[in-house]
């Protein structure tokens, strides 16, 4: 039996794993969106199947002869900025890492309504349902990183889990009550300085926007104009109601055209 020259450490909180080949400093492995992936610094990520395979990858480059190397700062362009919290402050509910387009927007918006139905208030972007995302416990104030597809439930439960939301929070038999407490703060149309649609044309006028942007690749003012739907605000149910039904009315539109 061929011996592991490989040792997987334990998972940061941003959720890469580091690995060890022969005691030697690989790199990462981590899992995206139902991939693995390597990243030995200084080379390209590979993709793989499961962690074993990923970490096999790291392997056979430290075989090779490869060796992690610090490559130079990339240059910083409004393509690069919007789709991270490299750009600034103003941005910092921009997706981190996932592409920037009207589906993933409209998660987004779905993703933080829901938090705040629950109790919780994201402190980056939205990531993907299974990349760890930074996040603050309204009901006690712990800050830390939660998995978004452990929040929303699985295989058609909505139970949130942990049931006891993370070491030192309240008491379960206390949630119940101070999530309605919480609910107060809701409500059915935005009040902010900056407005969020609210409204299906509002919806409409907000996609239609970005994707114009996009399809310019005015990356900047796409940016801008996604604020209206990531940002945070009391009426976020109801918009990702109607962002939700805006996307499924434009989708429809298009396959019509299309068909014709």
């Amino acid at each position: 039996m061929e011996t592991q020259r490989y040792i997987i450490g334990k998972r940061d909180e941003k959720g890469f794993y580091p690995v060890k080949v022969c005691a030697i400093a690989a790199g990462t492995i981590h899992r995206r969106h139902g991939s693995w992936y390597a990243t030995m610094p200084g080379h390209p990520v590979e993709r793989a199947a499961d962690r074993d395979q990923a970490a096999a990858l790291l392997v056979a480059r430290v075989d090779q002869g490869d060796r992690p190397t610090i490559p130079a700062p990339a240059p910083v362009t409004p393509a690069t900025r919007i789709h991270g919290l490299r750009a600034t402050r103003s941005y910092s509910h921009l997706m981190p890492s996932l592409r920037l387009s009207l589906a993933n927007l409209v998660r987004s918006a779905e993703a933080t309504a829901r938090l705040a139905q629950l109790g919780w208030t994201p402190l980056e972007g939205y990531p993907g349902a299974d990349q760890p995302w930074l996040m603050e416990c309204r009901l006690c104030g712990w800050k830390g990183r939660r998995f978004w597809s452990h929040l929303r439930g699985r295989n058609g439960d909505n139970t949130p889990r942990p049931i006891t939301r993370h070491p030192g929070c309240i008491p379960v038999a206390d949630h119940a009550a101070a999530l309605i407490t919480l609910a107060a703060e809701r409500a059915r149309e935005c009040g902010c300085e900056r407005k969020h649609p609210t409204w299906i044309s509002e919806a409409l006028d907000a996609l239609a926007a970005i994707q114009t942007a996009l399809d310019g690749k005015a990356f900047m003012s796409a940016a801008i104009y996604s604020r209206s739907i990531v940002e945070p605000c009391p009426a976020s149910t109801r918009r990702a109601e109607v962002l939700r039904a805006a996307l499924t009315r434009r989708t429809n539109a298009l396959k019509n055209l299309k068909n014709q």
